[in-house]
């Protein structure tokens, strides 16, 4: 029993609030950035998301996106290979067509 007593003194001896800032809130550091971070966004989906919304005309830039869609929405974990220069040179003809370069 006196082990009991001599915690409750010490209990009663330590302050329960830190008296250097009662008053304020602590402050958390900021928090960094993991190391299992998201990794890099795809510079194809970037391209891609041009096309969104977008008129493409009847024809030969028509049918160019077509068949690298049908390439993109494969079952391939790679969205069928399709590449950046794929993607940009349609880009880059569409802005031609509509005489935005």
């Amino acid at each position: 029993m006196t082990a009991e007593v001599q915690e409750k003194k010490d209990k009663e001896k330590r302050p329960s609030v830190p008296s250097e800032a009662p008053n304020e809130v602590p402050v958390e550091p900021p928090k960094k950035a993991s190391a299992h971070s998201r990794a890099p966004a795809d510079p194809r989906v970037s391209l891609l998301k041009k096309f969104h919304g977008k008129f493409l005309p009847k024809g030969v830039l028509r049918d160019r996106f077509k068949v690298l869609m049908a390439r993109w929405n494969s079952a391939d974990g790679d969205h069928g290979g399709v590449t950046v220069a794929e993607l940009q040179s349609v880009l880059d003809d569409w802005k031609r067509a509509r005489g935005l370069t």
